[in-house]
């Protein structure tokens, strides 16, 4: 494996896991606090993916011996490490709400109207589309942010 392929694979996961760990983090203290019913406070949950997803682009600079990096490298990078963290966080979701506190899960289906029966894993795959569409926003928005930048040819 090439140095560049491995740059490619461990950023995203080293820090989709430590965006994991942040998420869970705040989804526990806020279920201790007893404020995870106040939805709003989930667009804290978009500082911890923007922090991540920056520390992802900014290591990959960091690293990388190219002097003019990609945007699709960089997006690749950004969308890999939204996948990690935020796909681990949609399974631990899924399990938290099927196996160990069902009654949020039971608060859940009544305060919110989705249509029809709401389960675990469809508020898990809610969660994983809500966070991914962050994430690919995040990801565009940071890379024009920390893109090298240009010089263009005079004609």
């Amino acid at each position: 494996m090439s140095t560049f392929d491995r740059i490619t694979r461990t950023i995203p996961t080293k820090n989709g896991l430590f965006m994991l760990g942040g998420l869970i983090a705040y989804f526990l203290l806020m279920r201790v606090v007893g404020l995870a019913e106040v939805y709003w406070l989930r667009t804290f949950n978009l500082v911890i993916l923007i922090l991540f997803v920056r520390n992802s682009i900014l290591s990959f600079r960091r690293q990388s011996s190219e002097s003019y990096q990609s945007f699709n490298t960089m997006f690749m990078i950004s969308v890999r490490t939204c996948f990690v963290g935020i796909g681990l966080f949609a399974l631990f979701l899924a399990i938290y709400l099927d196996q160990i506190d069902k009654t949020f899960m039971a608060n859940l289906a009544v305060k919110e109207s989705f249509g029809g029966e709401i389960t675990a894993v469809s508020a898990a795959s809610i969660v994983f589309i809500e966070g991914m569409i962050s994430g690919l926003a995040a990801s565009f928005v940071l890379i024009q942010l920390f893109k090298s930048k240009t010089i263009e040819a005079k004609a």
